[in-house]
């Protein structure tokens, strides 16, 4: 926040901390500044829902607590553009905790705090920049207990180990951690003392289990436990349970660990994730002369993919889910760039990056990743300008359908070839009625299509249709390549 944003929360926590002694009546509203109202009463693990604009920049709530409680709070955008800011004081008014981005994008979250003993505690739901700021929209204010009956949780850090202890009395240990997504953590349980046969569950927050364990498969003839290799796929604060296997009781030490994102990648297994519009840096060597990466994306997203290093001449290829190649491209030289451009992907699922080193050099490299839904809303692929697809015309499916943006005087040439079979390619571009606005048989020889200088009439969406001569009358079948360019009117 800035300074000034700074001490208008300070007037205000001031304020509050007055107002909740009863030392005065509340001042009249000025112009532009909300009147503060009563507090709403906040319920644990219940969510409460408000909105945050202009006229009610914040909002303020009210719990109690009844011990030194260790709690978690969360406020998330629900709709519009709002800025989460969340702070949490005593009843005089201390800060205690405040969060701007601690959550996932620009939700504000505030994890596993330990509160400083009994009593009623505020929480202001605002923006970023209070009175200051632009944004607004509603938001869902989570207030949680971290207390699991009459057991603590403890927060780790990565690297971090603590002993503990199972007994009938305390059947089950509790521990919190802060993971962000794409981070790949390792969890152990030693056994120390005792007849104990270590078990580890790994869960959500709220208690939802994501993975157990009570076998660690790198100490054969042991009882411990571990969770390894666990790629974290959202930001958020997790619980670990620890216990015993059948009631089994004795004393144990936790440890968690990052595992190192140098030590990732190296194979498609253990592939980096990576999101849309993320840069990522990483290295290839004589040992790694690839590094894989992956990610998520939806049918018929566009993507954009480039892998520059000043070190070697790159070569970046993408893969489907079963390691099918895609689409590959080479850097001319060192320090140029490998660049994917415009490729729509086929279908929703998980995909891959492979990055590559000319004669396994070793050096850094620079890995862009962008993606947007495709106009097509998943029921079309699209297609840009000076871009290829390829597809498969058979007797079952007789014809693709793409979409593309264009605009009025857009001179364009469509080409589709044949790939394999007896393929009589037919190109045929509609506008967005569906009304049949060019077509082509055989402009391009050989049974192949080629639709040339073409003038767009309007600007908006256009639809390509890529089949066969006749279409479903038709009789002939096979691969084809299809390839959209703008050109000069003159070409």
């Amino acid at each position: 926040m800035t300074n000034k944003t700074d001490r208008a929360l300070g007037l205000f926590v001031l304020a509050l901390a007055v107002a909740s002694a009863g030392l005065f009546d509340p001042a009249p509203v000025q112009a532009g500044v909300p009147r503060q109202t009563s507090p709403q009463s906040l319920v644990p693990n219940q969510p409460v829902t408000g909105t945050i604009d202009d006229l009610a920049f914040r909002q303020v709530y009210t719990f109690i607590a009844d011990a030194p409680d260790q709690i978690t709070l969360s406020m998330t955008r629900q709709s519009g553009d709002l800025d989460p800011y969340l702070v949490l004081t005593t009843e005089q008014g201390a800060i205690l905790a405040a969060s701007d981005d601690g959550g996932t994008g620009a939700n504000a979250l505030i994890p596993a705090l330990t509160l400083p003993g009994p009593g009623r505690y505020f929480v202001i739901a605002t923006r970023f920049g209070q009175e200051l700021g632009s944004t607004s929209g509603a938001y869902s204010l989570l207030v949680q207990h971290v207390d699991y009956g009459t057991t603590r949780a403890t927060a780790l850090r990565y690297g971090q180990s603590v002993l503990g202890q199972i007994t009938r009395g305390n059947p089950v240990a509790f521990y919190f951690v802060r993971a962000q997504r794409g981070e790949v953590i390792t969890i152990t349980m030693r056994r120390v003392s005792g007849d104990l046969d270590p078990h580890l569950d790994f869960a959500t927050a709220d208690g939802q289990i994501l993975i157990s364990n009570d076998d660690d498969p790198l100490a054969e003839g042991t009882l411990n436990a571990s969770i390894r290799d666990f790629t974290i796929l959202r930001s958020d604060v997790y619980l670990i349970q620890a216990t015993g296997y059948s009631g089994t009781e004795g004393s144990f030490t936790l440890t968690v660990t990052q595992v190192p994102p140098e030590e990732l990648g190296k194979t498609l297994e253990d592939a980096l994730l990576i999101d849309y519009g993320m840069t990522v840096r990483n290295t290839t060597s004589e040992d790694t002369p690839v590094r894989y990466f992956r990610f998520f994306a939806t049918e018929g997203d566009i993507l954009a993919i480039t892998a520059t290093s000043s070190a070697a001449s790159l070569t970046v290829t993408l893969l489907d889910s079963t390691a099918a190649e895609l689409a590959r491209a080479s850097a001319e030289r060192a320090g140029a760039p490998a660049r994917i451009a415009a490729f729509a992907t086929p279908a929703e699922g998980m995909y891959y990056l492979a990055v590559s080193a000319a004669q396994s050099a070793t050096g850094e490299f620079e890995l862009q990743l962008s993606g947007r839904a495709g106009q097509g809303a998943g029921r079309a692929l699209e297609i840009v300008y000076d871009s290829t697809v390829s597809g498969l015309i058979t007797d079952e499916h007789t014809a693709d359908e793409y979409v593309f943006l264009g605009s009025a005087g857009d001179v364009v040439r469509v080409t589709m070839e044949r790939a394999s079979g007896d393929l009589d390619a037919l190109v045929t571009i509609y506008d967005r009625d569906r009304k049949q606005i060019a077509f082509d048989d055989d402009g391009a020889g050989n049974k192949d299509a080629r639709i040339d200088a073409f003038t767009l009439p309007y600007d908006g969406v256009y639809i390509l249709g890529a089949s066969r001569y006749r279409r479903e009358q038709g009789q002939t079948t096979g691969a084809y390549i299809l390839r959209l360019e703008r050109i000069d009117a003159g070409e």
